[in-house]
């Protein structure tokens, strides 16, 4: 099941993040967006196993560099987490997604 939630993550990522970040210039409505559309697609996958967090970062892309850290115990058995980086002409968005056994 990790395999699928990790592959339908990137579709996603790869699909409708990346198109949503070209077409706006409201930060925090589009990271609400995008946390939701996640959200809501792991719920229909996971049928409320997991505690879904979900963390956006989203900053313009001015040729500055990025430091971003986060740190979360989990059990490496039952628990795991996706990342992915999107950078492009505007906007940098990094993502991270939690999912915590319940």
């Amino acid at each position: 099941m990790k395999t699928k939630i990790i592959n339908d993550l990137k579709t996603i990522v790869n699909n409708d993040i990346r198109n949503n970040l070209k077409h706006t210039d409201d930060k925090k409505e589009l990271s609400i967006k995008l946390s939701n559309i996640i959200k809501n697609h792991i719920k229909t996958l996971t049928s409320n196993e997991y505690k879904i967090i979900v963390e956006i970062f989203l900053n313009d892309n001015k040729d500055q560099g990025v430091n971003i850290s986060t740190r979360l115990f989990y059990n490496k058995h039952t628990d795991f987490f996706f990342k992915e980086t999107i950078v492009n002409d505007n906007t940098y968005c990094f993502i991270v997604v939690y999912l915590i056994h319940i």
